[in-house]
């Protein structure tokens, strides 16, 4: 988590949260605060800077289950994953995600092919890489964000190394 987006849970108010709610944006610290968010509806907060720039082109959602998780597990089940001779078990996503064109979505085999990449694993451990991945992940405007990560050398080789794993995967 980003040092600088520590928030207290919203449910509990005792705990650091470690979470958001998918939809409502709502930061929570467990499964527990998670299940009493949930006893009432709630929705994504409208935002002006969410909506797209050009109006051309269609969003294309794409449907990935929503779970939550403890940190702990999901970390050890990445790993598990990696490490693992055995099929490895899904991952699930903290939030939808939505990409303009379908052709930009990774088959499951690019992922995996990612998440067992020793290099890849390797490169993450750089705590420089992993703020900047988590800044532009919190970031209001991700995409601003990310198009100036692309001017750091370190950050290029790291989706160099991604890339290079996704053509390999095919």
């Amino acid at each position: 988590m980003c040092p600088r987006a520590a928030q207290t849970c919203e449910i509990c108010k005792k705990v650091v949260s470690k979470y958001k709610c998918p939809s409502c944006l709502v930061p929570y610290c467990s499964l527990a605060c998670f299940k009493i968010h949930k006893e009432t509806p709630c929705a994504k907060p409208s935002s002006t800077e969410e909506k797209p720039a050009s109006p051309a082109k269609e969003e294309v959602p794409v449907e990935r289950p929503v779970h939550v998780e403890e940190a702990n597990d999901v970390v050890e089940k990445t790993e598990n994953k990696a490490s693992a001779a055995s099929p490895a078990k899904e991952i699930p996503v903290a939030r939808p995600i939505h990409v303009e064109e379908e052709k930009y979505v990774l088959e499951k085999t690019q992922l995996e092919a990612i998440a067992s990449s020793s290099e890849i694993r390797e490169a993450l451990k750089d705590e420089a890489l992993q703020k900047l991945i988590c800044n532009i992940d919190s970031s209001s405007n991700p995409v601003q964000e990310l198009d100036e990560a692309m001017g750091l050398e370190a950050f290029r080789e790291f989706t160099d190394k991604i890339l290079s794993n996704i053509s390999k995967s095919k």
